[in-house]
């Protein structure tokens, strides 16, 4: 019986299973890739230039926030929910296009002020620009769609040859510190590549007809996901941005180890952070059937994700040395014990990723709007004072006091505005 049932689960959710392959493999990657470039740079241009590339490439990925615009709930959810009207599909994603198009000329006029007001990107003007790259790789990242139709496949034989050239060229042609623009500018348009040759191919074999949406459209699209822009941007405002706070107040070198940390801690979290995406196509089904369905689910997820970062805490605290030794074969002492003073900051951040997912779910965001608008207001001021204090121990310090407002803040929205939508309680 019990063999028949796994069968049976396992066929129900073939394509669900199918596509979460993937996009394991793919994040995979990316969980793989930085490891692997990341003792390269420190090797050949030295923990200062190892902190400059992770800095710029921190702030165009937040910046590249502007064109995601939250399509990867408010959009996948959408066309999950009407997957078998193509046509529906077949417009959406136009519109979608053409609103990332719209948002990518506001990001590039972002990128510009930016470039004025920094004086580490004037200052390194060349890898600034070379790291614009990556917000153009990611301006039209398909995952959105590809995720919602279960076709991640287009997207990953793509990715993995250019993630593969990308690696070599970093690997036989990144000298020294002078051309350290090469990483950057090979990650991005790695990126490029892989979108825009994904999105050809998706057009072509789904069929599509090319439709040219009129202002109004984009417009409503806008509008309908300005809630979950602003808090996807908040989100990696606090995640993100924290490398160029620190940057007006330590040198390169400290700068340097705060990236390399950074850098773990970012891979732990980005775990949990895939389970989220991997499932929330499977919530937003569950959710549509069933509450109690979803609520079951929900709470197995949060039990598995707490359990797991408990163990991710207790490795990353007791093999400090070890971890920090891919990095750095010499000085490792200041690395590793920063490194066990920020081992619990994915603990703290996973009490919140079930709740939040919960809201994107059932589209009660904009209750949550407020939080995370002040979580970043909270972020900047508390990492302005302490790192120009403490230095990288003060960001840190910063990072868990932001972490836990937003943790508690959802869990007490959850349980008190929304105790029909709180998965430990059994009730409809």
């Amino acid at each position: 019986m019990f063999k028949n049932k796994f069968t049976e689960t396992l066929l129900a959710n073939k394509r669900h299973i199918n596509s979460s392959f993937f996009l394991f493999s793919i994040n995979f990657v990316n969980f793989i890739y930085p490891l692997l470039i990341s003792p390269i740079i420190i090797k050949k241009c030295g923990l200062e230039g190892f902190g400059l590339v992770i800095l710029f490439q921190s702030l165009f990925i937040f910046i590249a926030s502007i064109t995601d615009y939250g399509f990867n709930i408010n959009a996948t959810r959408d066309v999950t929910l009407n997957e078998k009207d193509k046509q529906f599909v077949n417009r959406h994603f136009f519109v979608i296009g053409y609103t990332k198009a719209f948002l990518f000329i506001i990001a590039l006029l972002f990128s510009i002020v930016i470039y004025i007001f920094l004086p580490k990107a004037n200052e390194y003007s060349v890898l600034y620009f070379s790291s614009l790259t990556i917000l153009i790789g990611r301006a039209f990242n398909p995952l959105w769609v590809l995720r919602a139709l279960h076709k991640i496949k287009y997207f990953f034989y793509l990715f993995i040859v250019s993630k593969g050239v990308s690696f070599l060229i970093i690997y036989f042609f990144l000298n020294d510190i002078e051309n350290l623009f090469l990483v950057n500018l090979t990650i991005g348009l790695s990126d490029f590549i892989t979108c825009f040759f994904s999105i050809i191919i998706l057009i072509f074999r789904m069929k599509w007809h090319f439709y040219k949406p009129n202002f109004l459209a984009i417009k409503n699209e806008i509008i309908a996901g300005f809630s979950i822009f602003v808090q996807v941007i908040s989100i990696n405002a606090n995640a993100y941005l924290n490398p160029m706070i620190l940057g007006l107040f330590v040198n390169e070198y400290a700068l340097g180890i705060y990236c390399v940390v950074e850098k773990i801690i970012l891979v732990v979290k980005f775990c949990g952070s895939f389970i989220i995406q991997s499932i929330f196509p499977k919530a937003c089904e569950l959710a549509a059937k069933s509450i109690i369905d979803y609520k079951l689910f929900a709470r197995k997820l949060f039990v598995f994700l707490v359990v797991s970062m408990i163990f991710a805490g207790l490795f990353l605290t007791g093999l400090s040395d070890f971890i920090v030794s891919y990095f750095l074969k010499t000085n490792r002492l200041s690395c590793s014990k920063f490194l066990i003073y920020n081992a619990w900051i994915p603990f703290i951040v996973v009490l919140n990723m079930v709740p939040y997912m919960t809201f994107m779910v059932f589209n009660k965001q904009k209750r949550t709007t407020f939080i995370m608008i002040f979580s970043v207001l909270l972020n900047g001021i508390i990492n302005v004072i302490l790192s120009k204090k403490f230095g990288i121990y003060g960001m840190a310090t910063g990072i868990y006091i932001t972490e836990l407002f937003i943790s508690i803040s959802l869990w007490t929205i959850l349980i008190l505005k929304f105790p029909k939508l709180n998965f430990f309680k059994n009730d409809k």
